[in-house]
């Protein structure tokens, strides 16, 4: 008896690893963000821009890059899109100006447009079908997994990267905001206005250079430099109060307090790091020096991806060399190559409601999930001073936890299908995960501490990750031959909302603060529970003639 062959878990641990990269050089730019605001001399209103162009473009690309995956086959496009988001994200390493980063981001966005689709409509033609909710997880798992490890490999590559010359001391350019500055100063002198280390700051200040009421870049460059330079800068009492600092400054502090001397490089560095803890939206960080190396190594990693899903991947089973017949068989699938898809029954599309629901609720999900990856890094930074080593496994958190819900969420979906049917096991998990996620927003203006935060980010990330497998498998239970247009058609929505969630929250949280923001995403999200209530996966799309549809 042949045995069977396990090909099928080969492609969709590679469509995986496809999703590793792909979120590992999407969320590397977030990651990076503080750094490379500080260089190119953007605020958080203009980068939101930088932010938003990567996804508008995402959006339009869906529907296109899904056709041409479902009508030319996922391997060649699959591996073309892998190569050429790698080259656009590298662009982005090369970017000199705002306009440089639109541009560079944009296209990135439309070289990966196609990636998910594209994955969908092979797990619709390499997986059973009682089994493409666990495989839609696995591959959706993918993308969860690289925007897990991506801030703590950019954290380490940023450290590394740093050049060996660095200089540690300032120079006036590297003072941001003058005016800033010197009010937090002022103000340092005014009881109870502000905390220990600045008063320390400033008092040391003024003994570095003459007391003013008000300092130049030039003077305030060269105070802290004077300051960088002391070796006895650090105070253990004065910077108590600090609630994190990078792993090094820790390291340096805990040689100090054990009675050991530093080197001067150390003790520059060190006194750097805790000027920059203290003032980091006034004074340049560090690892503006370091950022760019970062995005062109992860960039050239995609070309690896690139060749390894070239080589395990085939347009169907029947063509792949490994594929047994007993599992062409148990895929469903033919040995033959099908030559004969019904024409792209875009009307029919369009008329379905359930297609429409998922739109809506993907855009919803994406506006309050965005806040994750863009805006919570500066929220750690400016509400709680939490430096780089600390934040990177905050923002981790949320997304190494949303490995359980997706894996969950595939089993789940596909047990509820069975025992209730495809309309309600779709949509129970997906749209009952959203309700979760609202509540968990709705709760952080009551939370004080940076870790109660986190974690409520990671119950968001934990539900929405859950949901996501019903999603896919929708698509897949309504697509047919074209699975592919339709995933694109809800991520095309999504990847609206996306789009429009960078600049809405910045504006928000400028205008109204913190605590309006999320309250705005625990808002949008019950939004996406109703809409997601409404899809129903037991109606697929009525394909057409092929004089009625689009060739």
């Amino acid at each position: 008896m042949e045995k069977t062959s396990k090909t099928r878990y080969f492609v969709i641990a590679a469509c995986m690893l496809m999703g590793v990269i792909l979120y590992v050089d999407r969320y590397a730019f977030g990651i990076a963000q503080p750094y490379i605001r500080q260089e190119l001399g953007l605020t958080k209103a203009d980068f939101s821009y930088a932010v938003s162009s990567f996804f508008w473009f995402y959006a339009i690309g869906q529907m296109p890059a899904g056709w041409l995956s479902d009508k030319f086959g996922p391997r060649l496009l699959l591996t073309s899109y892998i190569i050429i988001w790698s080259f656009f994200a590298a662009t982005v390493g090369l970017a000199g100006s705002l306009l440089m980063l639109c541009l560079a981001r944009a296209a990135f966005g439309l070289g990966q447009a196609g990636a998910f689709p594209t994955a969908s409509a092979v797990v619709g033609r390499w997986i059973p079908a009682p089994q493409r909710g666990k495989a839609s997880g696995f591959v959706a798992l993918g993308g969860r997994i690289g925007g897990a490890i991506v801030p703590i490999l950019s954290a380490v590559l940023l450290v590394a990267f740093l050049p060996v010359s660095q200089v540690y001391t300032l120079t006036p350019e590297q003072i941001l905001n003058v005016q800033q500055l010197n009010s937090k100063i002022a103000l340092a002198s005014t009881p109870n206005n502000e905390p220990e280390h600045v008063l320390y700051i400033s008092n040391r200040l003024s003994l570095a250079k003459a007391k003013h009421t008000s300092y130049t870049r030039e003077q305030l460059a060269q105070g802290f430099s004077m300051l960088i330079n002391d070796p006895t800068f650090f105070d253990a009492k004065a910077f108590n109060r600090i609630k994190s600092l990078d792993n090094f400054a820790s390291e340096q502090i805990e040689r100090l307090r054990t009675g050991e001397s530093l080197s001067e490089r150390n003790s520059q560095r060190l006194n750097r790091h805790l000027l920059e803890a203290v003032f980091p939206e006034e004074i340049e960080g560090l690892y503006v020096a370091s950022w760019r190396p970062v995005v062109f190594l992860f960039a050239a990693l995609g070309l690896i991806v690139a060749i390894v899903v070239w080589f395990v991947l085939r347009d169907y089973p029947g063509q792949h060399p490994l594929v047994s017949a007993s599992e062409l068989a148990l895929i469903g699938g033919s040995s033959h190559v099908e030559t004969d898809i019904p024409k792209l029954p875009l009307m029919n599309i369009l008329r379905c409601r359930s297609v429409w629901m998922s739109g809506i609720s993907q855009f919803c999900v994406n506006i309050g999930w965005l806040f994750i990856v863009t805006w919570f890094v500066d929220y750690l930074m400016e509400v709680h001073q939490v430096a780089m080593s600390e934040r990177s496994d905050m923002i981790a958190m949320p997304l190494m936890v949303g490995f359980v819900g997706m894996l969950i969420g595939g089993f789940v979906t596909d047990k509820l299908a069975v025992r209730i049917g495809l309309r309600f096991g779709r949509s129970i998990p997906w749209s009952g995960s959203m309700i979760v996620a609202a509540a968990c927003f709705l709760a952080c203006p009551f939370l004080d501490d940076p870790w109660s935060i986190t974690w409520a980010m990671a119950l968001v990330a934990l539900s929405v990750d859950f949901s996501v497998p019903s999603m896919w498998a929708f698509t897949q239970d309504v697509g047919g031959p074209y699975v592919g247009v339709v995933l694109g058609f809800g991520n095309m929505f999504g990847n609206f909302g996306a789009a429009v969630s960078p600049i809405l929250l910045a504006h928000v949280q400028e205008v109204f603060g913190w605590d309006a923001m999320f309250q705005l995403c625990g808002g949008i999200f019950l939004l996406a529970a109703l809409a997601a209530y409404f899809v129903d996966a037991s109606k697929p799309v009525e394909l057409v003639e092929a004089a009625e549809g689009i060739s």
